[in-house]
């Protein structure tokens, strides 16, 4: 989990950018704790903001934001891109040449060579900002299911976004009031209804969309969409399809150079993926609950049944009545 954030002026810049893109940074530093990054234009028409947890090439090359070699790209990322291998293999044979170990570069290269289409190679969760200093266009994006947050407003032909609402507030663009509509839908379904927001004026970008700006005209475009067959398939045709798709998903989700681990309820689901993660052939599992002193409420028993029957690394927190 990382953080992004941005501002991106058409005309003249207000003359605090600097200290607009600190603040929103501030609401961000929690989204990741190993760097910090603002690259502000020559002109100072567009900064961008990140926050970095480390995945991916843990050293400094990875530092984000990350600018492409002639100096004319700069992307801000959050997520992870799952097949940035072959896609770095194919662009390889094409001629291109990477310097870091990075899914970060390979998607700022995917997006110089496809542009705006550079989503529909992507296999994984992100939200990103790529601003283009030629063209002066900044573009973002986020994935098909609507994983990783992203927010934005445009105010007088001047864009701003953030992975958090708290942020987006801090850019001075937004009113701050509540969102009447919003309200109603929460009240009324449980849930602020995409691509409302509870501020006034602040849109989330729906999942499988992506938004272009330039001068301040924005466009948003849907790239993915679910689909669902007429002629539904025959029942063990759909188990072999849903249990081929899980062990793939397991498989990308642990594509990483720090360790990854599964947290372990006593429930069907994470029981499930701690099966899948044995059965693809992960060799060291590390699980982790919480227990409670309530037995009505305590599973810890449960995952650590689990834990043992799948020779997990297993680690617990016992939280009684007393801990806040």
């Amino acid at each position: 989990m990382c953080g992004i954030a941005g501002v991106v002026c058409r005309d003249s810049p207000p003359e605090n950018l600097p200290e607009i893109l600190r603040r929103m940074q501030s609401c961000l530093v929690h989204r990741g704790p190993d760097g910090r990054g603002i690259y502000i234009s020559r002109d100072g028409q567009a900064g961008l903001v990140h926050t970095r947890l480390a995945i991916l090439d843990l050293s400094p090359s990875g530092h984000q934001p990350m600018a492409s070699a002639e100096g004319r790209y700069h992307v801000v990322f959050n997520g992870e891109i799952y097949n940035f291998r072959e896609l770095r293999e194919e662009l390889e044979a094409e001629g291109e040449q990477f310097h870091t170990q990075s899914d970060t570069e390979v998607l700022l290269r995917t997006y110089q060579r496809y542009g705006p289409d550079c989503v529909r190679e992507f296999a994984g969760m992100f939200a990103f900002a790529i601003w283009d200093e030629l063209e002066r266009t900044c573009f973002l994006a986020r994935d098909p299911l609507g994983v990783k947050p992203l927010y934005y407003c445009v105010h007088n032909g001047q864009l701003a976004f953030a992975s958090e609402l708290r942020a987006l507030v801090r850019s001075d663009m937004t009113s701050g009031r509540l969102s009447r509509s919003a309200l109603l839908g929460y009240l009324l379904f449980g849930s602020v209804q995409e691509p409302e927001t509870m501020v006034e004026g602040v849109r989330e970008l729906p999942a499988g969309s992506y938004l272009l700006w330039q001068q301040g005209d924005c466009y948003e475009r849907k790239f993915y969409d679910v689909e669902f067959r007429s002629d539904p398939p025959a029942d063990l045709e759909a188990v072999a399809a849903t249990g081929a798709a899980l062990e793939e998903s397991i498989r990308r989700h642990f594509v990483s150079d720090v360790p990854v681990g599964i947290f372990l309820s006593g429930g069907i689901d994470s029981t499930a993926l701690v099966a899948l993660a044995r059965r693809v052939g992960i060799a060291r599992v590390r699980t982790f609950s919480i227990s409670f002193d309530s037995p009505a409420l305590n599973e810890g028993e449960v995952a650590a049944r689990t834990a043992h029957h799948f020779q997990t690394d297993h680690y617990d927190w016992r939280m009684g009545a007393t801990e806040g």
